[in-house]
């Protein structure tokens, strides 16, 4: 169109010859236009302006180009055949949809349908006329038709509902979609009569099917029933399948119906039944009592382990309560978790607890009970389980018995430990002052080559009293009082006690332990074991390089580890681990090795409740580990 083409408005014009009442016009919506193609002048009639909205002041010398700004971008090429040159397929008649800008912003649909109603004497085309019809409202019903058949369409194929259907007069059968992605077949599958059929499991699914659908033919009655089906892939799987019949004066012309894929849902259903039948076999044979009881402490179910536990049938058990065979000093007890597990603050508990049979002995069990919920967490019953430990308990009553007896034999050997190491102290120390006085008194005999003997056997003696005594003391305190203590303020002691041992052996000993790391021990053994550990790793330290020792600590989840790492000799695991903490026990050839420190040590460790392991390569070095147990609060 030409820049300089106008608009007129035409009010008395002769387009009124459409025949068609300016009162009909409004009340169907329709207006008249019309467009010369020689002039591209554009006509208007009032009645297109009301379907609009718009007055002749509002649109008043306006250009055809605004007027094609109202239409609806995507529906503007519908009006290219206004445009030169003229399009030859261009029969003289037109007819679609469009969206057009309403005057209150709003887009509403038309339908135009135009004409060319005279030509030019050179036979161009030279008036068109035609008319436009709001149809808004139609096209709304059409999409929201269109929108609700696109969520049922979805919606079926979420829920793996299709649709078929057998024409019987034409003899063709009809499977939609997803009726095809049931079976696992191809899109452009067509069943027919033999092979739809046959989809179904032979045997019973497909003597059943036939049955129903000939029914539905004779006797107009529809089915609704679940088959099996085996796939084009060869996948049994379970659909549920629905007809209904169409007559036609007295004859069933069409069978019509949906397919639905419920193979999850018949599993899992099928699966459940499985799992409920084995809980009411385990309910049933179960070797321990168990009993489903109700809210108000009824029993609604019992087994024979449980009726056989108490001495009562299933029917007099289901006549009673909980309170009526329950000892009646554990019924408190019992009574106060059931209240609790109701209030939603226990999902379970189990106590020992004490039933009285029907002969009116008394039953020991261990009662478990869980509390079953529906969906909306509201109890249902309680699910309680009983298993009797009466002779359990007469072990017990004689286990203690033995307890009172071990203790009482381990005080006499107690006192009898002390008793010995204090005597043999006592004698050890006599002998060796009664040397000393024999050396100084009687040379002669301090001269006789015996002699020397004589006092080496003595220290020996009074060494091995010493060590004895060490461990006597350390296996009696069975007791410890433990406290919070610095570790690096422990190590850092130990390091500066035996700090010319250190100079004189030329020894560097790192000490990364974090000063905020705390443990629970007791003073004493903290000491004893930091420098037991330090004082070995520099007796045994490797002549082929200088000695280093590095003490760390770290958190595990029970734990505080120190590790106290040399590089040294280091020790044959493989041959002497087993021994490696035992008394008297030496690995390399020193002569201040007694083979009693790692024994103590170990001994002081566990007493404080931890543990003690090693790692060691010989001729690298060796790393003990001790796990100390973490500060209290």
């Amino acid at each position: 169109m030409q820049e300089n083409s106008h608009i007129r408005f035409d009010i008395s014009s002769n387009i009124s010859n459409t025949k068609i009442s300016e009162k009909l016009r409004s009340l169907l919506k329709v207006g008249i236009w019309k467009y010369n193609f020689q002039t591209q002048e554009v006509i208007f009639d009032t009645s297109l302006l009301n379907v609009l909205g718009y007055t002749t002041e509002m649109l008043k010398a306006q250009q055809v180009d605004d007027i094609l700004k109202l239409i609806y971008p995507r529906d503007k090429k519908k009006f290219d055949f206004l445009k030169p040159p003229f399009s030859e397929d261009f029969s003289g008649k037109k007819s679609f949809e469009f969206r057009i800008l309403h005057q209150d912003r709003n887009w509403i649909w038309a339908e135009n349908n135009c004409e060319i109603v005279s030509y030019t004497t050179d036979k161009k085309p030279e008036w068109l006329v035609g008319s436009i019809q709001d149809i808004t409202e139609t096209k709304n019903k059409e999409l929201l038709l269109l929108k609700y058949e696109n969520l049922l369409n979805k919606t079926n194929e979420v829920a793996s509902i299709g649709t078929w259907e057998v024409d019987l007069v034409a003899m063709k059968i009809t499977w939609s979609k997803v009726t095809k992605r049931i079976h696992e077949v191809k899109a452009s599958y067509t069943p027919n009569m033999e092979t739809a059929i046959n989809f179904y499991k032979e045997g019973a699914h497909r003597d059943r099917i036939t049955t129903l659908f000939n029914k539905c033919i004779a006797e107009a009655t529809q089915f609704d029933d679940e088959f099996v089906i085996i796939t084009q892939n060869n996948k049994e799987k379970w659909v549920r399948s629905i007809g209904i019949p169409v007559f036609e004066k007295g004859n069933c012309v069409k069978v019509y119906g949906v397919f639905q894929d419920i193979d999850e849902k018949t599993k899992t259903l099928k699966k459940l039944a499985d799992t409920e039948e084995k809980f009411r076999k385990t309910f049933d044979f179960a070797g321990n009592g168990m009993a489903l009881v109700g809210m108000d402490t009824t029993w609604l179910r019992v087994n024979q382990s449980l009726c056989n536990m108490l001495g009562y049938t299933k029917e007099e058990l289901l006549n009673l309560k909980y309170p009526d065979f329950t000892h009646p000093e554990d019924l408190e007890n019992d009574t106060i978790l059931l209240k609790e597990a109701l209030k939603g603050n226990l999902d379970d508990y189990e106590i020992e607890k004490r039933f009285l049979h029907k002969n009116g002995k008394v039953v020991w069990t261990i009662l478990t009970v869980s509390i079953v919920r529906d969906d909306q967490g509201d109890p249902i019953h309680f699910v309680s389980q009983m298993n009797d430990i009466s002779n359990i308990k007469k072990a017990e009553k004689k286990v203690k018995d033995l307890l009172e007896i071990t203790k009482d034999q381990n005080d006499r050997l107690l006192n009898f430990a002390h008793i010995v190491s204090h005597n043999l102290r006592s004698h050890s120390g006599n002998l060796e002052m009664l040397l000393d006085l024999m050396e100084v008194d009687t040379p002669d005999v301090a001269a006789n080559e015996l002699f020397p003997l004589l006092k080496e056997a003595v220290g020996q003696l009074d060494e091995t009293v010493q060590n004895l005594n060490e461990v006597a003391v350390l296996n009696t305190k069975t007791e410890l009082n433990l406290v919070n203590l610095n570790l690096n303020n422990f190590v850092n002691k130990a390091i500066t006690s035996i700090r010319s041992l250190v100079l004189d052996h030329s020894v560097d000993i790192e000490n990364t332990v974090d000063e905020a790391i705390k443990v629970s021990a007791i003073p004493a053994y903290l000491d004893s074991i930091i420098l037991n550990f330090l004082t070995n790793a520099i007796k045994y330290q490797s002549a082929d390089r200088f000695p280093v020792i590095k003490v760390s600590a770290a958190r595990n989840e029970n734990y505080v580890v120190l590790s106290i790492e040399d590089n040294g000799l280091g020790i044959d695991l493989q041959a002497h681990g087993k021994k490696l903490f035992g008394m008297y026990k030496t690995f390399h050839q020193h002569k201040d090795s007694r083979g009693l420190g790692l024994f103590i040590t170990k001994n002081q460790i566990e007493a404080m409740g931890g543990k003690v392991d090693v790692v060691s390569q010989v001729n690298e070095g060796t790393t003990f580990n001790i796990y100390l147990q973490y500060e209290k609060n």
